[in-house]
C-alpha cells in the first residue's frame, strides 16, 4: 500500500509543472497564424522628419512646428500680429491669442480667420495677398504653441 502511495505522489509531483504552465498559458486567437522569421526581423523605416529638429513647446496640445517653421512664424507675427495682438500675444488693441483660446478654436478655424478677417477690424491676410495658404496655415498653428 505504501510503495503504491508513493507511486502516486511521484506522478502527482511529475504532472504538476505541465499543469502550471497549462493554467498559465496564454490562449490562442482564433484564425490567427504564427509569427514568421520575416515578421520577427522586420525593421520599419524611420520618420520623414527623423532629421528635421523639431520645436519642442510645452503644451501637448500645441501642433507640431519644424524648428524652421517656428522661426519663420516668430518673425512674421512679430512684422504683422504683434502691434495688434501684443508680444506676448496676451492682447492690446486686439484680442488675445494665448494658446488656452486658440487651441479650443482649432487650427481650421483661425486658418479661416487669419486669410479672410473679421469686420471688427482683423485683416484679412490671406485674400489681401499678404500671406499665402502656406503661412496662414503656418500661423494658425503658432498661435496655438506658447508664446517665445
Amino acid at each position: 500500500m505504501r510503495s503504491s502511495l508513493s507511486l502516486t505522489r511521484v506522478g502527482l509531483l511529475a504532472a504538476l509543472p505541465f499543469a502550471v504552465a497549462t493554467a498559465f498559458a496564454q490562449p490562442t486567437q482564433p484564425g490567427r497564424a504564427p509569427v514568421t522569421q520575416p515578421e520577427i526581423r522586420y525593421q520599419a523605416g524611420g520618420s520623414p522628419l527623423e532629421n528635421v529638429e523639431m520645436y519642442q513647446d510645452i503644451n501637448p496640445k500645441a501642433p507640431p512646428l519644424t524648428k524652421a517653421e517656428f522661426d519663420k512664424a516668430r518673425q512674421v507675427y512679430f512684422e504683422r500680429c504683434a502691434g495688434c495682438h501684443g508680444v506676448l500675444r496676451k492682447g492690446a488693441t486686439g484680442k488675445p491669442l494665448t494658446p488656452d483660446i486658440t487651441i479650443a478654436k482649432g487650427t481650421e478655424v483661425l486658418k479661416v480667420f487669419i486669410k479672410y478677417g473679421s469686420p471688427a477690424g482683423m485683416p484679412n491676410w490671406g485674400t489681401a495677398g499678404d500671406l499665402n495658404d502656406a503661412e496662414v496655415d503656418l500661423m494658425a498653428r503658432y498661435i496655438q504653441n506658447t508664446p517665445p
